[in-house]
């Protein structure tokens, strides 16, 4: 199987960032043991050597694997790229980690919201995607939802902003505080 949304140029990379930062906890719920998550992250230069060797360290000392997870995708927000999904959502994974096919329905669904609305929309030029509520997407649409606009402009953002915090990124893994990162809500 194709992952579409990585294939579809379509989907500016601040919506599937977005999409990514909003599901953080979801894919870490869903990675239930480190391999092979973190190998295809090492073998695919997600992650470097030292954080694939701390994390299994940190695992060994009973950090949850969740928690470990979820710093490695800490990390992996600050440098992503669209062929992350790619690798996240391989067969193996999903194979291997059966929760993680709900989170791939999210990314799928995002996607088919996102052909409706520029169906609907092609004429303003639209390119924001509804982000996900915490339920999922209902694959739905209808006139009562009100219009595209309102649907998708809590996934209209600006471009990022420069000079975030970048500096020690490989030495750092451990000493993020998952709190800081928590999801912020675009600025209006």
């Amino acid at each position: 199987m194709m992952f579409s949304i990585v294939k579809n140029k379509e989907i500016s990379h601040d919506a599937l960032l977005n999409l990514f930062k909003q599901n953080k906890v979801e894919i870490a719920n869903a990675i239930t043991k480190p391999f092979p998550f973190l190998e295809s992250l090492r073998d695919r230069s997600f992650i470097t050597e030292k954080i694939y060797k701390d994390s299994q360290e940190a695992h060994k000392n009973l950090v949850p694997v969740e928690r470990v997870v979820y710093n490695i995708l800490c990390y992996l927000e600050k440098t992503f790229d669209r062929s992350l999904l790619q690798v996240l959502f391989s067969r193996v994974h999903l194979k291997e980690y059966p929760d993680l096919i709900h989170v791939h329905r999210i990314f799928e669904n995002a996607l088919d919201e996102f052909t409706l609305l520029r169906m609907k929309e092609r004429k303003s030029e639209m390119v924001c995607i509804p982000l996900n509520d915490g339920q999922g997407f209902s694959g739905e649409s209808s006139e009562e939802e009100g219009p595209p606009e309102a649907l998708s402009s809590a996934g209209c953002q600006g471009p990022e902003e420069e000079g975030e915090d970048e500096e020690g990124e490989d030495d750092q893994l451990w000493a993020i505080d998952p709190e800081a990162s928590a999801f912020r809500a675009p600025a209006s």
